[in-house]
């Protein structure tokens, strides 16, 4: 009898051993689940925090996009009507400077010659 109260034992001990290593791995896996949508909702949060940092830049500096392409433009159409300014006064001069040219050409020995 005594044998088979040392089996019984042995297989009611390995039952508990079983149930313990059981609900071992369940603990783990609720926690890993656990884990997971916590740190999926980190990530969430993190780039909704992001996204409204992004869009508050976006919103702040629209603006000075806008303000320096037309600064850039009404620069770029005061340096032209200045040189047409130049253009204009200087216009009879450079005539005299060509017809000139063409006229009396002066005659020079090139240095490599």
């Amino acid at each position: 009898m005594s044998q088979t109260n040392g089996i019984a034992t042995l297989l009611k001990a390995e039952k508990e051993a079983h149930e313990i290593v059981s609900q071992a791995r369940k603990y783990r896996q609720d926690k890993l689940k656990q884990a997971k949508n916590d740190a999926a909702s980190e990530i969430e949060a993190y780039k909704r925090q992001k996204d409204q940092e992004l869009h508050e830049f976006e919103s702040e500096n629209a603006g000075s996009v806008d303000e320096l392409e037309k600064d850039a433009g009404s620069q770029i159409q005061g340096e032209l009507t200045e040189i047409k300014q130049i253009g204009s006064k200087k216009q009879n001069e450079v005539a005299k400077l060509l017809v000139n040219a063409v006229i009396s050409p002066s005659f020079e020995k090139h240095i490599n010659a």
